[in-house]
């Protein structure tokens, strides 16, 4: 059980590691909108974790993956209307 836990977490870690750098810095997000990004994907780990015991992906990644894709429509709708 502990091996299998310490997957997930270096899973997650990639992942937020990959989101950090592909997504939240391609759209040049502002940094309190990365910090609230990463603060709400960190409750909802800690969260699953502790209620089932292990990192469940299937209840972990579909809200912080939402939010980024609303978080890259609003920056690029600021983006667009700034050079309008």
């Amino acid at each position: 059980m502990g091996e299998r836990l310490i997957l997930q977490f270096v899973t997650l870690t990639i992942f937020s590691f990959l989101m950090g750098i592909t997504f939240c810095d391609f759209y040049k997000l502002h940094i309190v909108r990365k910090l609230t990004w990463f603060g709400i994907f960190l409750a909802i780990s800690v969260y699953v974790l502790r209620t089932y015991g292990e990192f469940d992906l299937t209840l972990i990644l579909p809200v912080p993956m939402l939010m980024a894709i609303g978080l890259g429509w609003l920056q690029k709708k600021k983006f667009t209307r700034s050079e309008g």
